[in-house]
């Protein structure tokens, strides 16, 4: 994995993510194209919270060698196969009820650009990080197997990536 590359292709998405929302009025931001589906403000929320409370505090589990991490185990079939294609599959994902968590829609255009650009700058903290990791550390992810630093930065990359065909739903429903 090449670090630097990571980081500048993540940086990209981020910035298209934050120039994306200068197209939206607040109204279209929190509108929800249906009853129970997410709004484009409510995907924003959703990236900053599964970045920031999942991809990098595991991340930083594998960094610290904190507890539930191991070294004898890795990936599996459909961790190696993300990891392989380099993308999360495009289809609808529902999340098992007992981590599902409903984001709230953001307070202002700014605040969605906010938290992303906090995103962006966690990237280049734990990027900076990688070289000294023991990338034999790994944590659980729910359905991937066990992941190591490296991959959790790249996993978080590939979330944003695999939540674009969810915007360009939203978008479509609405017309823009």
């Amino acid at each position: 994995m090449n670090a630097t590359a990571l980081e500048q292709k993540t940086h990209r998405l981020i910035d298209e993510y934050i120039q994306r929302l200068d197209h939206y009025t607040y109204e279209q931001l929190i509108q929800q194209p249906a009853p129970g589906s997410w709004s484009i403000g409510q995907v924003y929320i959703h990236l900053w919270m599964s970045a920031k409370g999942f991809f990098f505090r595991k991340a930083d589990l594998c960094l610290t060698g904190g507890e539930g991490t191991v070294k004898a185990q890795g990936k599996n079939w459909k961790g190696i196969l993300v990891f392989v294609m380099g993308r999360m599959p495009t289809v609808r994902v529902r999340m098992p009820d007992q981590v599902a968590v409903e984001p709230r829609q953001p307070e202002s255009i700014e605040q969605a650009k906010a938290k992303l650009m906090e995103i962006r700058d966690i990237v280049t903290a734990y990027i900076r990080r990688l070289p000294q990791a023991d990338l034999s550390i790994r944590a659980r992810h729910p359905f991937l197997g066990y992941l190591n630093a490296g991959e959790w930065v790249s996993l978080c990359h590939m979330h944003f990536r695999h939540h674009e065909a969810q915007l360009k739903r939203i978008e479509k429903e609405f017309g823009w």
